[in-house]
């Protein structure tokens, strides 16, 4: 079982890359929070230091705080077969 839950193996050669992809970004999105609150601590330490010049947490992170925009196309099935050929030439060399 991999880290995030689902099989090496199903991981990496059976789920579709947009399934890879929305994975990933489900996790990131669980964890968002946690580093939005590191970020506010991080700011609470620039303010009591020094003075943060009319800025706020948005402005010194703005990528925190900023909506996950997923534009990126996804990879055609043709793509994903060379890929997948690709991967199974590497590991066929590579095996013992």
């Amino acid at each position: 079982m991999g880290e995030i839950g689902i099989p090496r193996r199903e991981f990496l050669y059976d789920i579709r890359f947009w399934e890879v992809r929305r994975i990933i970004r489900g996790y990131r999105r669980r964890d968002i929070l946690k580093h939005q609150l590191l970020a506010e601590c991080a700011y609470a330490a620039i303010y009591a230091m020094r003075d943060p010049q009319g800025k706020n947490v948005e402005d010194l992170f703005p990528s925190l705080f900023a909506d996950d925009d997923d534009t990126e196309p996804p990879i055609t099935e043709e793509d994903r077969q060379a890929l997948v050929a690709l991967m199974a030439e590497a590991n066929s060399t590579s095996a013992p």
